[in-house]
């Protein structure tokens, strides 16, 4: 295979996982946040909930890959060139463009009405909601960060030495 289509074929990857990551993120913040209660799943209509389960997802979703869609790319970039093949680091990663993301709107408030929810308990939030995308970004892409890169593939093997 060529190094161009091994290129194309690890962006295309690089994406899947990526938008599959901000849907498990989504699914996380809907019961992390209590979008849905566990209540609603014997009160409501089947289709009513699963209809609901599914806009929220992926609305929740859609709104965390355009919050970090550019700096994730940029650290995604980075792991596969240093070939960063460790859960921690892409968990790390996650859990601090999370908290970058969520805090610079909170940071640009001046003095106004009482927020809803108590700052830290959003954070908390999307810390671990950006702690278990990117678990689940590694687990499909990052356990094989520099893999496609000729020098990866290139290592010459070392014979074994011959005894006398």
């Amino acid at each position: 295979m060529s190094d161009i289509l091994r290129l194309v074929l690890r962006l295309f990857a690089i994406c899947f996982g990526f938008f599959a990551g901000c849907l498990a993120a989504g699914l996380a913040y809907a019961f992390l946040a209590r979008l849905v209660l566990p209540e609603d799943f014997g009160r409501f209509d089947e289709l009513e909930l699963t209809v609901t389960l599914v806009v929220g997802v992926l609305g929740v979703a859609s709104l965390f890959a355009r919050a970090v869609l550019l700096p994730a790319f940029a650290v995604i970039a980075v792991f596969e060139l240093l070939r960063r093949r460790d859960w921690l680091s892409y968990a790390l990663a996650g859990a601090a463009l999370a908290l970058v993301a969520t805090v610079a709107p909170l940071a640009g408030q001046g003095p106004g009405p009482a927020p809803v929810t108590e700052p830290a308990h959003v954070i908390a939030i999307h810390i671990a909601c950006a702690i278990i995308g990117a678990s689940l970004y590694w687990l499909l892409v990052g356990h094989s960060a520099g893999r496609w890169l000729p020098s990866e593939r290139a290592k010459p093997s070392v014979p074994a030495d011959p005894e006398p």
